[in-house]
């Protein structure tokens, strides 16, 4: 399964594109993490279902002085919101 979440909230700036990574390599994850000139971050999940919303569940944070989510949209990538993308080895780290 491929999904596309646009995290907002205080999420750039503040460490939480390695704790996505962090937790994109304890849920077998791969795909990328981007910071979007908006302020949101981007993130192209892949794996099984459970393991996806077990991260998902993981990266939804809100911690004093760090990372604070507001919400987060998902995309399944059948939507018309789903970007190209290749054929991730890993999870990566875009810039």
């Amino acid at each position: 399964m491929k999904i596309l979440l646009i995290v907002h909230g205080n999420v750039q700036g503040v460490g939480y594109r390695w704790l996505v990574k962090k937790a994109a390599f304890r849920n077998s994850i791969k795909g990328s993490v981007r910071n979007m000139e908006n302020g949101s971050v981007r993130i192209i999940a892949i794996a099984e279902k459970e393991l996806i919303d077990k991260f998902e569940k993981e990266i939804n944070v809100d911690m004093k002085n760090g990372p604070s989510v507001m919400h987060i949209e998902r995309y399944e990538e059948h939507s018309g919101n789903f970007p190209k993308c290749p054929d991730y080895e890993k999870f990566v780290i875009e810039r």
